[in-house]
């Protein structure tokens, strides 16, 4: 970080990246307790995580832009305040229809700092330590999500499904003080426009198209809402690109809602790309394996959280290094090297049987999380030093979005393919190994995309050589 920067001030800002992946995570366990408090369905339940995370995707682009234009501390702190504002009313809800809206409130409180954090680090760090400092902030993910599940169970066991939401309401205003006495202050662009067409559209587009891939698989994909849905996303989407790229643009000082010129920067797309992708396929992992590891392995849950920690445990390990290598000689290697590692880890992930052991797969989940951490932080660092330094708002909320993005992809992923269309995964169906096929399905597709995707990485810096500024030390 700069000399004249607190050495606390990046762990302040990185504290936003533990507290949105921790508030996805820890009420993983505590579903059955608020569906038996409010007398509802585990499905309907769900929507409470689905839709934190719908919030925060559709959100992301317009508090990048808020940063750009009113400064990005003001909106990262802001972030902080409305995220414990939500969680309070999370804790306070007396039926789920009104914890689902609050959870909209810690969603956008979460976006808000999510798109900004990156930005912030990066103006507060110097070039040839970005890397290093981008690879606390893929640390701090993963600690949340480390710790997100376990937390959560111990204070349901202990207390309630409401104290976690006091905790949460708790941490954020505790660091939002800091923050405002820590990050410095910065002098904001005051550009009054907000491209709200754009925006609608996007998330419109956005919305229609999880939603529809959330419920795909148990109302079935050829059944008339889901069809109405993603064809509603596609038109959206399509009004979307056409309003973007209309020539009112051209000749105007107000940016659209998102640059989609900012994507002819190879950097900048090929990093959208390998972080959606990289996501998405640790993100269907971690769903799979803990029900292959209690369904088919019949481990106990405690034991299969435990091993379950090996990822998160070897991505915080190997995040911070493979940042800082990637300062001394460039992104590309250490990017090569960790997907080369995620389509190998996935391949044998693949040859899972009822017959496998665990020590196998604490193997391969390790060298798992140990490829991710190789790949986030220098993908990070090459996404934001291939960006104009005026965007590094809207980029820094383009790679939150492209992680969240993976996250839910990924998770749609996992659960279509374990359970066949227009089906609900049931208890009964896993254990007597209904699913067990769909379990390797899972790691062959995902290890399929990597695949592609590392050949597109390969491609495009062949391609490059030795022109494009992504060569430039810290990129590629």
């Amino acid at each position: 970080m700069k000399n004249n920067t607190n050495p606390v001030t990046p762990y302040i800002i990185c504290a936003g990246a533990l507290l949105s992946n921790l508030s996805a995570g820890m009420f993983n366990v505590a579903l059955i307790d608020i569906t038996n408090d409010f007398g509802q369905t585990v499905q309907s339940v769900q929507w409470m995580i689905t839709v934190y995370l719908l919030t925060i995707s559709v959100c992301l682009p317009l508090m990048g832009r808020l940063g750009d234009m009113k400064g990005k501390r003001n909106i990262h702190n802001l972030g902080y305040l409305l995220f414990s504002a939500g969680s309070l009313l999370c804790a306070l809800s007396p039926n789920l229809a009104c914890l689902i809206v609050f959870r909209i409130v810690q969603g956008a409180g979460a976006a808000m700092f999510q798109s900004t954090n990156m930005a912030l680090i990066v103006s507060l760090s110097s070039p040839e330590r970005r890397g290093q400092a981008l690879g606390r902030i893929s640390t701090f993910v993963a600690v949340g999500a480390m710790i997100g599940p376990s937390l959560g169970g111990v204070v349901v066991q202990w207390f309630s499904w409401h104290m976690n939401f006091w905790l949460l309401a708790l941490f954020s205003f505790l660091i939002w003080l800091a923050a405002q006495n820590l990050i410095p202050k910065e002098t904001p662009a005051n550009r009054s426009f907000v491209d709200w067409t754009g925006a609608l559209l996007f998330g419109t587009a956005l919305s229609g198209l999880i939603i529809g891939l959330n419920l795909g698989s148990t109302w079935g994909w050829s059944s008339a809402p889901i069809i109405f849905l993603l064809l509603f996303s596609l038109a959206s989407g399509a009004c979307f690109g056409w309003w973007s790229l209309s020539p009112r643009w051209a000749n105007s000082s107000r940016p659209p809602f998102i640059q989609l010129a900012i994507f002819r920067y190879k950097g900048v797309l090929l990093g959208i790309v390998i972080a959606v992708v990289s996501y998405m396929a640790v993100f269907s992992a971690q769903l799979v394996l803990p029900v292959y590891l209690r369904s088919i392995l019949n481990v106990e849950p405690a034991l299969a959280g435990l091993l379950m920690m090996a990822y998160p445990a070897a991505l915080i390990i190997a995040s911070p290094i493979s940042g800082r290598l990637s300062d001394r000689i460039g992104s590309y290697p250490i990017i090569s090297i960790g997907m080369g590692g995620m389509i190998a880890s996935l391949l044998l992930l693949s040859f899972i049987t009822e017959g496998t052991s665990l020590s196998y797969i604490v193997i391969f989940t390790v060298a798992l999380g140990a490829s991710m951490g190789m790949i986030s932080s220098p993908n990070n660092s090459m996404t934001m030093g291939s960006a104009p330094s005026s965007s590094l708002g809207f980029i820094g909320s383009m790679i939150a979005l492209s992680r969240n993005l993976g996250m839910i992809l990924g998770t749609i992923a996992g659960g279509a393919l374990m359970a066949p269309s227009g089906s609900v995964l049931s208890a009964a169906r896993i254990i007597n190994g209904y699913v067990s096929p769909g379990f390797g399905k899972v790691f062959l597709l995902t290890s399929s995309l990597v695949a592609v995707t590392y050949s597109l990485l390969l491609l495009s810096v062949r391609q490059s050589k030795p022109k494009n500024p992504l060569h430039r030390r810290g990129n590629i």
